[in-house]
C-alpha cells in the first residue's frame, strides 16, 4: 500500500497514545477497570502488541496488510462474534484507524531513525 507523501511517519509512542488513550476513556465512561483477558489492552512495546492475542486471533499477522489486521477489524467494526473493542465503547476515531494502518502497513517502526 503505498502512502501519500504528506502524510506524516507514524511511530509506536503515537499509537501506544491511542490505544491508552482509549482505554482512558471506556474506564472514565464506565466507571471501572477492564476485566483481565476480556478487554485489557495495555501494551508497553510494539513486540508486544506486535505478538498481542484478541478474542483467539493474532492482533497483527506478519505481511497482513494493516487493514485486514485482527486488531484494526476490532478497532473498526468487529470480527465475528466479538463486538467492535472496546467493548460497548467509546471507540477509537477513524482517523486514528488510520494511523495505526500507516504504521502497520511501514513495518511499524518504533521511532525516527
Amino acid at each position: 500500500m503505498s502512502t501519500d507523501q504528506n502524510e506524516e511517519p507514524v511511530y509506536w509512542p503515537r499509537v501506544k497514545q491511542i490505544l491508552e488513550d482509549i482505554m482512558e476513556r471506556w474506564t472514565t465512561k464506565w466507571g471501572r477497570d477492564a476485566y483481565p483477558g476480556i478487554h485489557e489492552y495495555y501494551w508497553e512495546t510494539a513486540k508486544d502488541l506486535q505478538e498481542s492475542v484478541l478474542s483467539g486471533f493474532r492482533s497483527i499477522e506478519p505481511g497482513v496488510p494493516g487493514r485486514e489486521t485482527h486488531l484494526v477489524k476490532s478497532l473498526a467494526r468487529g470480527c465475528g462474534a466479538f463486538g467492535r473493542m472496546p467493548l460497548r465503547g467509546p471507540f477509537v476515531k477513524k482517523d486514528q484507524i488510520e494511523e495505526i494502518i500507516r504504521w502497520i502497513d511501514s513495518g511499524m517502526p518504533e521511532g525516527p531513525e
